[in-house]
């Protein structure tokens, strides 16, 4: 009787607990993790479930135009808004409410602006970016290992949050938390700075333009390439090169291509910041986000150790009108050396009719493969080319 009388009250206690953990944990959203994050957002009492870019650099939310007319969503006046690499004038939609599982983000200012450049660059279709919107009320876990975010009252709701290590957060009027990191070239130099923690920047980190010119940086550098990004109307020119190694709090990584910026407007022209932290390296965490404490906490996920990936084809594409078409190629990279030009259509890897970017994308990553690449040209002419996929810095 003792024993059944002792099995029932650990039952009792067990219950309990786990209603307590209910409770505590406020909701659970899945996310896809493909290159950056994307969670299923509905906005006001429209009830098709559209696709958000999950992320922690967006000060704001953000709908996209064409989504915005489809659902009743107007502007309410224009305002100029600060973005990567510039101000431009945006239209504003006040108070609008956006459902993601079982929280409703209410009142929320929204930029609305034509999403379709990015989504080009991207895997899939971007309806809208939502970031502080969600962490300015919530503890935010993101947990790559299951690919899901956790929304909390408070930090020490979290169970195992004593494996995290603490990482140091400053904010200013950007809402974006900064950290800190050190970063060692080639030649031994090492350098330190305040960088915005972005996990909407599909990059490792940018040096802003400021730091670049005072530094002197590339001509530090053992080799940069011309590139270039695409923002939210307007794209901009940016060099790549590669450091020897980087310190993020007590985690230590070793060489890892980066971006020097070249922008002349907006962030990314700031000496208010170093630079930028992203995605590619922010994914390699699992991190809990305390906004309202100004703390960021990191545990390395399975992908921590991971080499990183270098430019090797020098290609990058875009998906327009069920074509897959050349958006730009890196001037030092083989396949403009072999004629391969902005504009031109890819019709077949590998003897294989191309159909979708993401794997055509996956396919330029390889390392040290030689892939046979037909075109069509802006004039009509088809042409077939073979390139080494090798790494270009």
């Amino acid at each position: 009787m003792k024993t059944r009388l002792h099995y029932i009250t650990l039952c009792v206690v067990c219950f309990i607990g786990c209603i307590s953990i209910t409770r505590a944990q406020v909701a659970t959203i899945p996310f896809e993790n493909d290159e950056l994050m994307f969670i299923k957002v509905k906005v006001n009492d429209h009830d098709e479930p559209l696709n958000f870019v999950f992320d922690t650099g967006a000060s704001t939310a953000v709908l996209d135009e064409n989504i915005a007319k489809k659902i009743g969503v107007t502007a309410n006046y224009q305002q100029p808004t600060e973005g990567a690499a510039g101000t431009e004038m945006y239209n504003i939609a006040l108070s609008q409410t956006f459902h993601i599982g079982n929280i409703s983000i209410k009142n929320a200012h929204t930029v609305l602006v034509d999403l379709e450049r990015l989504a080009k660059k991207s895997n899939q279709q971007i309806d809208g970016i939502i970031g502080n919107n969600i962490m300015q009320q919530y503890v935010t876990q993101i947990d790559y290992d299951q690919n899901v975010i956790k929304l909390y009252n408070d930090a020490d709701e979290i169970q195992g949050k004593e494996a995290y290590k603490t990482v140091e957060a400053t904010f200013d009027y950007s809402q974006i938390p900064q950290v800190n990191l050190e970063f060692t070239l080639d030649n031994n130099q090492k350098f330190k700075g305040n960088f915005l923690f972005d996990s909407g920047a599909n990059m490792t980190f940018l040096l802003n333009t400021p730091f670049v010119k005072e530094k002197n940086m590339e001509s530090l550098l053992e080799k940069t390439i011309e590139n270039k990004a695409e923002g939210l109307t307007t794209s901009s020119s940016f060099k790549i090169g590669k450091i020897a190694n980087l310190q993020f709090g007590d985690f230590t990584f070793g060489e890892m291509p980066i971006d020097l910026s070249n922008s002349k407007a907006g962030v990314m022209a700031s000496s208010e910041y170093t630079g930028i932290l992203g995605i590619k390296i922010i994914n390699r965490f699992n991190s809990i986000l305390d906004y309202k404490h100004k703390k960021i906490y990191l545990k390395p996920n399975n992908s921590y150790a991971n080499v990183f990936e270098f430019p090797r084809s020098g290609i990058s594409l875009t998906e327009e009108a069920d074509m897959i078409k050349i958006s730009n190629v890196i001037t030092a990279a083989e396949a403009y050396e072999k004629g391969i030009r902005e504009g031109d259509q890819l019709l077949e890897i590998n003897d294989v009719t191309v159909e979708d970017v993401r794997k055509c994308r996956k396919i330029l990553r390889q390392k040290d493969a030689t892939v046979k690449l037909k075109l069509k040209t802006n004039k009509g002419e088809i042409k077939t080319i073979s390139i080494l996929l090798k790494r270009l810095i």
